[in-house]
């Protein structure tokens, strides 16, 4: 009679490898080619259980192949988060080839083997080639960190050691897969860019994989009749891989949410995020009875530049301009493309009215300077206006009003000095 327990498991993996296969099609991010790649070895795990508790004569074969898959697995998830934009066959590939003394380890634990000597070299030769891995790549930790992982790593192998020493093969193996993917928590919250909701769930449910080893190990020799199900050990699993789907929702209304409050040229605030920053250092000025200085910044001619160099060079002068203008300006204020080639500032402490002056005089010389753009120098000229409030506004309106009427003041005496 087939022996059909883990068949739910290989239906739920299955539909979530669908699922992270679609998210990787529409989202191309690195790290989850690398996660897709994991429950793939998960699925893989599940039939070769299957097999194992079908086909008698495969038992061993099976059993190899489903530890194999299962160790691999951390590898895959730890890289995932070890570094998400380093190559394929540089990266991911040499990481499965290091881990190859691991794999042979439980493939001959799975046979039967019991000749100490051959796991306590295996076990050298893994903390080896673990530590010629972190001491080769160099770009997904600082050397204080490297260090230290380093230093778990031989500790954790130096257990194993133990453990293989003492003829303790299986809890050897216990311990080899707990650390791995407890490492695989650590490097999933450390490759996070936030503490999010769906980072901390996914943190924990790896913690909890993790500890799924060494637990039931635990209650299986000292609670045999506890009688707990597979699917209550597989419950981590399920967990992280609902945290992983939360967690890349999490990212995409993070990106949907940036790119609906700014420009996705220059990457500046937009008119919408300039409104709503404006009306809080307004509330601010209002609370505090300070002045607020809004500066509308128009490129003069710079239809020309499109005319005579194309509109992707125009472009390329409007991204350098924004950010030679940001440099000149203080991390407090907001500068904002308002549309087309105007651009707008909010000086929340604008200090007295020389200051503000200078201030105006810099952000012109900056643009006066000139840009490099593919070999041509480009020199573009701007006028500014300036508004304060409460001079001259009490709300967004009525200084954009004032803002832009000194503006154009500025480029009509500009273009006629003599006011003629």
């Amino acid at each position: 009679m087939l022996n059909l327990s883990v068949f739910p498991d290989f239906l739920a993996i299955g539909g979530l490898v669908l699922v992270f296969a679609s998210l990787l099609r529409r989202t191309r991010q690195t790290r989850l080619r690398y996660w897709l790649v994991g429950w793939v070895m998960i699925l893989v795990h599940i039939i070769a259980q299957l097999v194992s508790l079908n086909v008698p004569a495969l038992e061993h074969a099976g059993e190899a192949l489903s530890l194999s898959m299962l160790l691999l697995t951390s590898v895959s998830f730890i890289w995932a988060g070890h570094d998400r934009r380093s190559g394929w066959v540089n990266g991911f590939a040499w990481s499965l080839l290091a881990a190859m003394p691991d794999v042979v380890f439980v493939v001959l634990l799975a046979w039967d083997v019991g000749d100490r000597t051959v796991f306590l070299s295996l076990t050298g030769l893994a903390a080896c080639t673990a530590m010629g891995l972190f001491h080769s790549d160099r770009r997904g930790a600082r050397p204080r960190e490297r260090r230290l992982l380093g230093s778990v790593v031989l500790l954790a192998y130096a257990v194993q050691a133990v453990l293989v020493a003492r003829g303790a093969l299986v809890p050897a193996l216990i311990w080899m897969l707990f650390w791995h993917y407890a490492l695989v928590a650590y490097f999933f919250w450390r490759g996070s860019d936030r503490a999010t909701l769906g980072v901390s769930f996914t943190t924990l449910s790896f913690v909890a994989w993790s500890l799924v080893f060494p637990v039931a190990a635990a209650l299986d020799r000292w609670l045999p009749g506890l009688g707990i199900q597979n699917e209550a050990w597989n419950l981590p699993k399920f967990m992280v891989a609902t945290g992983m789907i939360f967690t890349v929702l999490e990212e995409q209304l993070g990106v949907a949410k940036h790119a609906a409050l700014h420009d996705p040229l220059t990457g500046l605030p937009n008119r919408r995020l300039f409104a709503q920053r404006l009306d809080a250092a307004l509330e601010r000025a209002r609370r505090d009875r300070r002045r607020i200085a809004l500066l509308v910044i128009d490129m003069d001619d710079f239809k020309q530049v499109n005319d005579t160099r194309g509109h992707a060079t125009g472009d390329a002068v409007l991204a350098a301009a924004a950010t030679r203008l940001q440099s000149r300006l203080r991390v407090t204020d907001t500068l904002a493309r308002l549309g087309g080639d105007e651009f707008a500032a909010i000086l929340p402490e604008p200090g007295p009215d020389e200051a503000i002056a200078s201030q105006v005089d810099r952000l012109l010389s900056a643009l006066r300077a000139g840009f490099e753009i593919e070999g041509e120098r480009i020199v573009v000229q701007a006028s500014i206006g300036v508004a304060l409030y409460p001079a001259d506004g009490e709300d967004e309106a009525g200084l954009l009003a004032a803002a832009d009427r000194a503006m154009y003041a500025h480029k009509f005496t500009a273009r006629d000095p003599r006011g003629d």
